[in-house]
């Protein structure tokens, strides 16, 4: 009898260990979506209202640094920082790479971000196709590039984000496939026009 009630207990702790393990991952993508949310939501904000409010002299609002992402086939739209590091990611979920281009100018634009944590922002990248748009808000211009392809490339294998001499683009890098950092998936897009921003309402 003892030894019938010892089982039982054994298996409801089993049972209830499993779950709690499946569950992990669902809590933490949710703990690190409510982490990143706030962050977005008052850039966003900032940069919006320096863009309605030009011409403020000393007092001029300033958009905090870095530019707007929008992919309208994803919904998506994200601020992104200056800055792909561990704590740009962890705080926006997208940042821009450094050392690659900024809109303005030759080569190519890179933009790293999450899959699966800090709001996911690049969760069904994946499902972009050629020929979908991909905006960006920078220094009062917007930036529309075409999608042209996509890859999927190892880690180290940078050389992706530089493009042919004079050629202006984007890449929009993540791990794949998801739940994994074995590889990158990157999208690759070409510079289609340069408009004037207009802010979101």
């Amino acid at each position: 009898m003892r030894a019938r009630a010892a089982l039982r207990l054994l298996s409801t702790l089993c049972l209830v260990a499993g779950i709690a393990l499946l569950l992990s991952p669902v809590a933490w993508v949710a703990y690190t979506a409510g982490a990143v949310g706030p962050a977005q939501t008052a850039a966003l904000a900032a940069w919006e209202e320096a863009a309605r409010s030009p011409g403020q002299g000393a007092a001029e609002i300033r958009p905090p640094s870095g530019l707007v992402l929008s992919i309208p086939r994803l919904n998506l739209r994200r601020f992104v920082p200056e800055g792909a590091t561990a704590a740009h990611l962890r705080q926006y979920g997208v940042g821009r790479i450094t050392w690659t281009a900024l809109p303005d100018a030759p080569g190519i634009v890179g933009i790293g971000g999450h899959r699966t944590t800090y709001g996911a922002p690049f969760f069904r990248l994946d499902r972009l196709q050629p020929g979908d748009v991909i905006l960006l808000d920078y220094g009062g211009r917007r930036y529309e590039y075409a999608v042209a392809g996509a890859q999927v490339v190892r880690p180290e294998q940078v050389e992706i984000l530089q493009g042919p001499a004079g050629m202006r683009g984007i890449a929009l890098v993540t791990c794949t496939p998801a739940y994994s950092a074995a590889y990158r998936l990157v999208v690759l897009g070409a510079l289609r026009g340069v408009t004037a921003a207009v802010a979101s309402r």
